[in-house]
């Protein structure tokens, strides 16, 4: 249904624009990951929304969507894959979040952690781009990187003044913290590893 649905629309759309064939595959691919990432989202915050978990889970997605185009981070190689982890990721996040009760400190001590370990991240290995899209220009490379160290340095002041402000949200703010640290740690080579050892058919 899902693969029907982007070769249709790719289809009309390019016959529409009158694209060559290299910049209707390019195009195609590009559809592809966005109704992929809209129907996760979709999906997501339904059950998010049964669960009454949905503003801990959009909070951490949004966190998490704010980096990924800068920090890059591991593909998944099939929808069912990504979606399953997607899931897993966000809706564990969510009840976390919506269960727990932080105090000010804590909240303080997380984001600092998430902060530090982002920069490392970014450091180290951002942008992590893949196999299928890879980055091979230095430029933009360091472009990416810088734009993803603006991105987390944003973040960490927007999520101290919101604990510091709303201290009878904190539980948010834990959620964006664990949803930006969920997409650093994505950059870890570790994950592309183990993407390619158990699930081959990942480039």
């Amino acid at each position: 249904m899902y693969k029907k649905l982007v070769n249709y629309l790719s289809r009309v759309i390019t016959d529409k624009l009158e694209l060559e064939s290299k910049e209707k595959a390019l195009f195609s691919f590009g559809l592809e990951l966005f109704v992929g990432a809209f129907l996760e989202a979709i999906i997501l915050l339904i059950l998010a929304f049964l669960f009454n978990i949905f503003w801990p889970v959009f909070i951490a997605l949004l966190s998490f969507l704010v980096i990924r185009p800068y920090a890059g981070g591991i593909h998944l190689p099939t929808y069912n894959s990504c979606l399953i982890v997607t899931l897993l990721v966000f809706l564990l996040i969510g009840f976390i979040a919506a269960y727990i009760q932080p105090g000010l400190l804590t909240t303080i001590i997380v984001i600092f952690f998430v902060a530090i370990t982002g920069f490392i991240f970014i450091y180290k290995y951002a942008p992590a781009d893949t196999k299928t899209i890879p980055i091979s220009d230095p430029a933009l490379r360091q472009e990416l990187k810088r734009k993803a160290y603006i991105v987390l340095i944003a973040w960490t002041i927007l999520a101290i003044t919101a604990a510091l402000l709303f201290t009878g949200y904190l539980n948010l703010v834990i959620a964006a913290s664990l949803g930006i640290f969920s997409q650093l740690i994505s950059t870890h080579p570790t994950f592309f590893e183990l993407a390619e050892r158990y699930l081959p058919e990942h480039d």
